[in-house]
């Protein structure tokens, strides 16, 4: 898989023939996305000559432009790399190339017309395939009833792919996952993604209050700062350090047994690990598989710790 970052000017030294494309943010690549993928990998399949198969995205995420005096905490990618990272994994065998887009206000105001007509120009499809509520231009005028109206006719075929559902028929979307998330679902975010969700950040100095009470944790710092933090409660997780992956549980709040601090700490305690391991400095990350309990206010630290201990009881018996 080729990735390519460049401007919406400097696409035009670009040139591609004969290819299968998708233009979207692609925030979380869940199941809805991959619906999307594997639709291009079927229109390929059908082919009689080799077709490159891309997805064009943004970085950054429109949101973050478009929304630029909004303090809030919205995406479910960490990053960019991430998103590429996951492209890699998972969907390797369909796209060829991934090109980012610099997505910046001058950007946002190009019209749906003159960005896919240089879109086409540049990449010569014989396919687009869009998803049912997708949008691109200015004020994302650029969805599947512009592209009929305007490109039905055109040179290459359009295909607008359906959304996908749970098993509850609810439509998928990076909407319903964000507000699963946001609530603390996390089960049902993941199942929706078709992975656990993850944050990542770097371990700092806590106040090593876990120690005196035999559950020592690492304080994680996010690297993006504008990514969904899961609601506050415990979480059975693993965290990934140095490609090391390790079982243990996960606190997001306020630490109310011990500390009068408003400010949300993420910290978690890893089950097994070599004694006096030191991981200050160090990147981590968390992936998050059941949401366990809500954040309570025990009587003392002795309490906390028979809690605790009776949520690593469970979380070993979770099978994940």
């Amino acid at each position: 898989m080729v990735t390519i970052t460049t401007t919406y000017n400097e696409l035009t030294k670009l040139q591609y023939n004969n290819s299968i494309l998708t233009i979207g943010s692609f925030d979380g690549l869940h199941l809805g996305h991959k619906k999307i993928l594997k639709s291009m990998n079927n229109i390929a399949s059908n082919k009689i000559n080799s077709n490159n198969k891309i997805l064009i995205t943004f970085d950054p995420h429109p949101y973050s432009i478009l929304n630029s005096n909004i303090n809030n905490k919205y995406y479910l990618s960490e990053s960019m790399d991430e998103k590429i990272y996951v492209l890699n994994k998972y969907f390797k065998s369909i796209i060829d190339v991934v090109i980012i887009i610099k997505f910046d206000l001058e950007l946002s105001k190009i019209s749906a017309t003159n960005f896919f007509d240089k879109i086409i120009k540049t990449f010569l499809p014989t396919d687009v395939v869009m998803g049912y509520d997708n949008g691109f231009g200015y004020k994302r005028e650029g969805n599947a009833k512009f592209l009929k109206d305007n490109y039905q006719t055109s040179n290459f075929d359009l295909h607008i792919i359906k959304p996908e559902q749970n098993d509850s028929s609810t439509i998928i979307s990076s909407t319903l996952i964000r507000k699963s998330i946001n609530n603390g679902n996390i089960n049902n975010a993941n199942l929706m993604l078709g992975r656990n969700y993850s944050i990542s950040g770097k371990v700092i100095k806590g106040q090593g209050l876990g120690k005196t009470i035999g559950y020592p944790t690492i304080n994680i710092s996010l690297y993006n700062k504008s990514q969904i933090v899961p609601q506050r409660g415990v979480y059975f997780v693993n965290i990934i350090i140095e490609k090391n992956i390790y079982k243990g549980m996960c606190n997001i709040g306020f630490r109310p047994t011990v500390t009068n601090n408003k400010e949300e700490t993420i910290e978690s305690h890893i089950f097994t690990v070599e004694r006096n391991k030191d991981f200050y400095g160090k990147s981590v990350k968390i992936l998050f598989i059941e949401y366990i309990r809500e954040e309570k206010k025990f009587k003392n630290i002795k309490f906390l710790a028979k809690q605790l201990e009776e949520d690593k009881k469970y979380c070993l018996s979770i099978r994940d």
